[in-house]
Formats: C-alpha cells, structure tokens, sequence
C-alpha cells in the first residue's frame, strides 16, 4: 500500500559531502501538515537506472523525487508546490524542471526548438541562470525532462535493461511515463526552484551508444512512419546503391517499397538475395505485372505512392542516394515548426561512378545556411527562372495527405517530363518551404538519362509554358500582367531554337509521324506565346 502523504528523495550517491548538502536543503523546505519526507541514498549503483530501481523497492512513499547529488532545492514551498500540480490533474505522472516540448529526431532534447523551464546551472563552467520559454500557465506538458530533477506520483520501472550508464535514462523515463498515457510536465516558475551545480557535462562516457538505443528502442512511438519509395527500372547495380542509402538511415521508423518495372529477373533476384541475407524487415518489393505498352515512371511512382503507409513521404530515384541523416534532418523540421508544406536540401551532382561534380544550374545552392521561404515567393521564383531549383523527387519530403490528386497533378492538368516541379507549385502553396544548406542527397548525371533527348526537351518546354499559362489564369503565382510577358518573353528566347531542331528532325518521316501530336502541341504553344505578348503590349 502506498502512503500518499509521504515523499521520498532518492540520490544515487558517489560523493557525500554534495549529498549531505543537497539534503540540508531538502530539510529547510516547508513541509506542509500531515505529510513526512524520507532520504533514500544509493550509493555503488551500477547505473542511475538500476539505483532508482532499487529505491524504488525500498518505499512505500507514493511520491517520489529523484534528484542528482549536486541538486540544491531553492523553493522553500517545493513540496506544496508539487502537491499541487499532482492534484490539478490525476494524468500528470512526471515533473521536471528543464525539457523539451518535442523531442528532436536526433533524441538530444536540449537541441529542440521549444524548450521550456528554468535552473541555475553551471553546465559552462560557470553558474548562471539557464532560462528557456517563459510558461504562462501553471505548467507545460512536454516530451522529456532532464534528469536532474524528476518528480512522480506513479511508479515506473526505469529501463536498466537499455540504459544501464549514465545518459539518456532521465528521456527514456520520460517516454515510458508517455507511453503509459500519462503526462510530462514543467511547472511555471517565477525564479528557478533549483539550483544545479554539475559543471561541465562529460559525454565521452557511452553518450552517443545509449543515444542510438534511444532511437531504436522509441523511434516507432516517439516519431511519425516515414515511406521511402523507389520506382526502379532496369538499373539493378545503381539501385543497390540507393537502397543501401535508404537502410543506413539514422531515423529509425521508416518503410522502404520498392516497385520493379524492369524488363527482367536481375533486380527481383538482387533484392531477394539482400532481404534474405540481411533480414531486413521494413522493405517491401513489388515485381510489376506486365502490362500492354510501356509503363511510365510516373505510372510507378504513383504505384509507390498508393502503396505507402507512412505519414511522411520521400522518393528515392533508383540512380540517386541519401545521406544517412536525410530522414531524420528533414523530419525534425516538420516535429519542430508549422506550417511546412515541404522540405528540401541543397543535393550534391554525382557521376555514374559516383564521384562528385560540380553544380549544375538548378543545383546551385540557394542559401548558405538553413532557411525558411514562403512558398508563394519560391513558386514564383521556380515560374520566372523555369528551373527546378526545389529538386527531383528524390530530395524532398512532404506530407502524403498534402497530396490531393495524382502525382504531377497540377490546377487539373498532369505533368510529366515535369512532374516534380507541377508538384512542387501544389505543396508550395499550403505553406512554408524549408531549405537545408548542407547536401542530403546525391543527384546522379549519367547517359541513361533522357535529359537530353529531343522529345522530352520539346516536352519539358511545351509543360513550361502550360505551367505558365496556368498559374497566371488560375493563382497568385503570377498576378502582375508586366510580370507575365516577362516570363512569356522569357520562355520563348529559351525555346524558339528548338524550332530550328524539329525542323531538320522533321525530314525523318518516321520521326515526324511518330512525334507529330508534341510537335503540334509545341508550335501551338508558340504560336499561343506570341499572340499573348502581343495582346499584352
């Protein structure tokens, strides 16, 4: 039976004279009438987790306050202060004094966006106030505290089969008490309630071990499932390498499908080959069934998309590659801030062998450090420039529910040579984009690209002109008629040399005959263009 009038504070003990200090402060606090504190002192502990465990055991106090050795208690009315935040609501089963509202991708808290709390600390060197977002009502719910404080009603084992060290226990607690459904919380403080002289922290000690088991162990409930898609074709070794990508991923909570349209057994069989021998779980294959016609990317990569499950969507062209960060860099933007319609990153030009090259016009880095853009400005600026400065499908992540109709759907009209871009202006404008400075991933330039072939150049050129027109007719993209015959003027300077192409192209018969309805649609949209700037002037 637990004694609801009792509170215990439980040290793990490698120092008494800091102890003994800790405890005077502990009893200089008021403690209100009818209740009764007790002192648990473990010392010799294996680790903070198997010593709070057996404290744990060792009474029948109710509440418990579980506090680092060097922790000097400055609040004198701390237990009626906690008292009270307990009885405000039944749910809240763990308090601390520092945390973060959203745990970072990463899963080091003090690198979240919204932190809130206070301490004197001295974690520089130096003792000073640590102070992060001012709480306005009697406490803020969070995802994780610190450990340098961290008060219960309720009791829960602490993890000492995971985190038997010194780190990452106190987020991990934080995170069992989540998951049990109840609430973390930080109280509103008017000055710190305590006072923490720890020094600089040392985390040379197993940190970044116990970080990743973090990761492993709460990645599935702490973070959102992202679907990692590769349409594949006829590229069995280049695939390889971005499926390799995609398994060293840091984030951990992520589906990988990929959709097979090669014209043969060698992919299938890689593929098996792999899952079989590395067990892998999270990637599901799917071998095309044969259809009438040739199948288009862009019919695979729907394939893909439909397939997914995960909240959070990225493509993996089957001849690019992600940095192992890529995921996780690009998520905790989502995690952290609002209204976030896509993210994407400067991506590093490769050659088939994968050595890097230099930029190339729309791959030319945009900022020089992380930033934040409206998407309305970035759409205009893909519009006036006609460059994919944003990327390919493989460098951005979006929200699957963002997409409200096929992919390359654009004001009612499908893309495809500009699929990505048409997709783009369609998250663009629900929100804010986000550039990350540093290359997450690997653009491939290579032969088997149709980047250079004449028809998907005519192509490219008659969607740019539909993406134009359209979004002058249909959205504020574009809303200034002078701003419009620029763009117009624009693209007819670029593309009035393809005429001369076509021309000499036209004296293949087959040629012509094949490519007759894109050879028309392209002349109309020249003929269209000068009409517009005409009528304009």
């Amino acid at each position: 039976m637990m004694n609801d009038k009792k509170i215990a504070f439980i040290y793990c003990v490698n120092n008494r004279d800091l102890y003994e200090e800790s405890v005077r402060y502990v009893k200089s606090l008021h403690v209100p009438d009818g209740y009764e504190i007790e002192f648990i002192a473990i010392e010799g502990a294996q680790s903070i987790t198997s010593g709070y465990n057996q404290a744990m055991k060792q009474t029948d106090a109710k509440y418990k306050v579980y506090l680092h050795q060097d922790v000097y208690i400055n609040n004198k009315n701390f237990i009626s202060d906690i008292m009270n935040i307990f009885k405000q609501d039944t749910q809240i089963g763990l308090i601390g004094m520092i945390g973060a509202k959203v745990i970072p991708t990463n899963g080091i808290w003090w690198e979240s966006n919204n932190k809130y709390g206070k301490v004197y600390d001295s974690h520089t060197g130096r003792m000073g106030l640590l102070s992060f977002k001012e709480i306005r009502n009697s406490f803020e719910s969070v995802q994780a505290v610190d450990g340098l404080m961290m008060i219960t009603q309720y009791d829960i084992k602490w993890r000492e089969d995971i985190f038997n060290g010194w780190h990452f226990y106190d987020i991990s607690q934080s995170v069992e008490f989540l998951k049990k459904g109840y609430k973390v919380v930080i109280p509103r403080q008017q000055e710190p309630w305590c006072t923490h002289d720890c020094g600089v922290v040392n985390i040379k000690n197993g940190y970044e071990h116990y970080r990743k088991n973090f990761l492993e162990e709460y990645s599935g409930f702490l973070f959102p499932l992202v679907s990692i898609l590769i349409p594949t074709y006829n590229r069995p070794s280049m695939l390889m390498e971005a499926l390799e990508s995609a398994l060293k991923q840091t984030y951990k909570n992520i589906e990988i499908i990929i959709c097979d349209d090669s014209t043969n057994e060698e992919t299938r069989l890689m593929i098996d080959f792999l899952l079989e021998k590395q067990r892998v779980k999270n990637v599901k294959y799917i071998k095309n069934k044969k259809k009438l016609g040739k199948r288009t990317g862009l019919e695979n990569a729907q394939k893909c998309f439909e397939l997914a499950n995960g909240e959070f969507i990225n493509f993996l062209l089957d001849d690019d590659k992600f940095t192992p960060d890529k995921i996780s860099k690009m998520v905790n933007y989502y995690l952290q801030f609002d209204n976030i319609s896509l993210v994407t990153s400067y991506r590093q030009t490769i050659n088939e062998k994968g050595e890097l090259l230099n930029p190339i016009r729309s791959t030319e880095k945009l900022f020089e450090k992380d930033s934040f853009i409206d998407g309305k400005e970035l759409g205009r600026y893909i519009l006036f420039n006609m460059l994919n400065v944003i990327g390919e499908f493989t460098t951005v992540l979006f929200r699957k529910k963002d997409i409200t109709g096929p992919l390359g759907n654009y004001l009612g009209r499908q893309y495809a040579p500009l699929s990505d871009v048409s997709t783009w202006l369609h998250l663009l404008d629900k929100g804010q984009a986000v550039y990350i400075a540093e290359p997450l991933s690997y653009f491939r330039l290579h032969v088997g690209q149709n980047a250079h072939d004449i028809i998907n150049i005519i192509n490219g050129a008659v969607e740019w002109y539909k993406l134009i027109n359209d979004s002058y007719h249909q959205t504020d993209y574009i809303s200034d008629l002078s701003d419009f015959r620029e763009i117009l003027t624009s693209w007819l300077e670029q593309n009035i040399h393809i005429t001369k192409k076509i021309q000499k192209l036209l004296l293949d018969k087959e040629f012509a005959m094949l490519n007759n309805i894109i050879i028309n649609q392209f002349y109309d949209c020249l003929e269209d263009c000068i009409k517009s700037i005409k009528g304009i002037s």
